[in-house]
């Protein structure tokens, strides 16, 4: 992940094999799949404004449904689609997690939430040739230098002093 403009994340993460998926195949006419991935160890990043840290927690959550794909090589192959396959409004990737910041320690809750793709491709690999299985691999770009995908970013310093304040 680069962030291009504005205050985000830039990181590279390896990520763990998926391990709970679903891919379902609506005949020629579409495909949905989702799943949840982790990192395989913490993660170097740099978050524009407070400087470098290590994500020390973080989830994937990926959910895609599209309207349009190719698979050459019938029921069980490769899938193919594109950004443009997409359907409206049917794309939710989010990360949550924890960055620490190096110079100090102090951690920071995260909530990073992808907005509409307009540049990108994909190809997903089904368990098996049934209309409903799991993954077996994916990749998948999301968005690129010239159109990058817009993302909203929730971050907070766990502060440890905080008044706790009296109901009345």
């Amino acid at each position: 992940m680069n962030t291009t403009s504005g205050q985000g994340f830039t990181f590279d993460a390896t990520m763990l094999p998926i391990e709970k998926s679903r891919l379902q195949v609506i005949g020629q006419s579409g495909m949905k799949y989702k799943f949840d991935s982790f990192p395989t160890a913490a993660v170097k990043a740099r978050f524009t404004g407070l400087g470098d840290g290590l994500i020390t927690e973080m989830k994937s959550e990926v959910e895609v449904a599209v309207a349009r794909y190719s698979q050459p090589g019938g029921a069980g192959t490769a899938i193919h689609f594109t950004a443009s396959d997409i359907a409206a409004d049917s794309a939710y990737v989010e990360f949550t997690g924890v960055f620490v910041r190096t110079n100090d320690s102090k951690r920071f809750p995260f909530r990073v939430l992808f907005g509409r793709v307009s540049e990108g491709s994909g190809t997903v690999v089904p368990f098996s040739a049934a209309p409903e299985t799991r993954l077996l691999s994916k990749n998948v770009t999301l968005g690129s230098l010239q159109r990058p995908v817009t993302v909203t970013t929730a971050l907070y310093e766990a502060e440890e002093d905080v008044a706790k304040l009296k109901i009345q």
